[in-house]
């Protein structure tokens, strides 16, 4: 069976652009001698990953939950889907970042020593099958971006049914899930309350715990699910959606967005900060896909459009990217990182940007294509003989 085509939600495509320009930014640009008032915003970069999973879950209802689609989603076909869309980036992140990693591990482990090789081969078996983020030492480790490829791996895992279930609900109960799932997205800051109280016995069980708060895909779930029930409730809606109040709302929606990430989010008022942002953003992602009003049609621009269909490629490359992009430098003898950081950060984001272009059109897509190809095809009906008839 054939994927189902694309949503045509162009603004949301732009936005991701943006979401993942703003992690970019979180792990690439200098600490010293930033303004002040930058500072929040860029230390607020991981919030955008809360935007990925939401967004994940409404694109994939737009595809697969639209009004009279059939009540089951054909798994083999939409795993081979997401497989193919994901893995190969995935992948190329994994070996552009092996050598600052291996490098890491030796320096840790006092050379190439038995301890070295078992925790290569280790954290190697996490990264390869998209389960280091249930492995908290592991998920932040080898290209650290790839933590939230696991969770999404996890998501996907569970969407069939999900979808099968999230199609039932009427109007009334989508809206109890809508509420309930907006609350459940406190949960990551809620076990990080706890694992920097009472659970913290000693150091090293405090850390685990944040790390459980910060990677776990369980405790991500919540966000996923919303998107798909907000998503069915989007395409369900009456016909010809919302007008002006689109155009406002996405307006009012980035805005507050912006001055929540703004919010210097420290100490343990930092927990409120998912639960807050959680549905402010389910609310832009509603009124953006309307596709009305100035942000709409700035974001749904060819231009911002086409970076955010290579977003993925520089969400998951941008931290093996940085690591050659300073050897280079250095080897070079420029010096400009020292001399002029943030004239080097601005040519290293662009240079980022033009490589994830390059990889979407010459490598993503004909990878995607391929694989999925291959990976969907129907099998063939067994025959007498095959079927141990004969």
């Amino acid at each position: 069976m054939a994927s189902p085509p694309r949503p045509l939600l162009p603004a949301l495509t732009g936005l991701r652009f943006l979401a993942a320009l703003h992690v970019v930014a979180f792990h690439v640009t200098p600490r010293e001698g930033r303004p002040g008032w930058l500072g929040a915003l860029l230390d607020n970069g991981p919030a955008s990953v809360t935007l990925f999973f939401i967004l994940s879950g409404f694109v994939l209802a737009q595809a697969y939950l639209g009004e009279g689609a059939p009540l089951q989603v054909p798994r083999r076909a939409f795993w081979a889907a997401r497989f193919a869309r994901v893995y190969p980036v995935y992948l190329l992140g994994l070996v552009l970042e092996a050598p600052p990693f291996l490098l890491f591990v030796l320096r840790q482990e006092g050379g190439l020593t038995g301890d070295a090789l078992q925790r290569v081969l280790g954290v190697g078996a996490a990264v390869f099958s998209l389960t280091q983020a249930w492995v908290p030492s592991a998920a932040c480790v080898w290209n650290c971006p790839g933590w939230s490829l696991s969770v999404e791996a996890f998501f996907y895992l569970l969407f069939p049914w999900v979808a099968a279930s999230v199609a039932r609900l009427g109007p009334g109960r989508s809206r109890w899930a809508l509420l309930a799932l907006v609350v459940a997205s406190a949960l990551p800051g809620g076990v990080w309350l706890l694992g920097d109280g009472w659970l913290a016995s000693d150091a090293a069980t405090r850390e685990t715990w944040l790390r459980v708060s910060e990677y776990s895909p369980l405790l991500k779930l919540p966000q996923f699910l919303l998107g798909v029930v907000l998503g069915r409730a989007f395409v369900l809606r009456r016909a010809g959606g919302p007008g002006w109040s689109a155009a406002v709302g996405s307006c009012a929606a980035a805005g507050l967005a912006l001055a929540l990430l703004w919010v210097p989010w420290q100490g343990r008022v930092w927990a409120l900060r998912e639960l807050l942002l959680t549905p402010v953003f389910a609310w832009l992602l509603w009124t953006l896909a309307a596709g009305r009003g100035p942000l709409a049609a700035w974001l749904s621009r060819a231009a911002m459009v086409r970076l955010g269909e290579a977003s993925y490629a520089l969400y998951i490359l941008h931290i093996p990217l940085a690591f050659h992009a300073r050897t280079l430098e250095r080897v070079s003898g420029l010096g400009l990182e020292l001399r002029a950081p943030w004239a080097y950060c601005a040519l290293a984001v662009t240079s980022f940007v033009l490589v994830s272009l390059g990889v979407f059109t010459w490598a993503e897509e004909p990878a995607r294509r391929w694989l999925r190809d291959r990976l969907a095809r129907p099998r063939p009906a067994p025959t007498a003989a095959s079927s141990g008839l004969l």
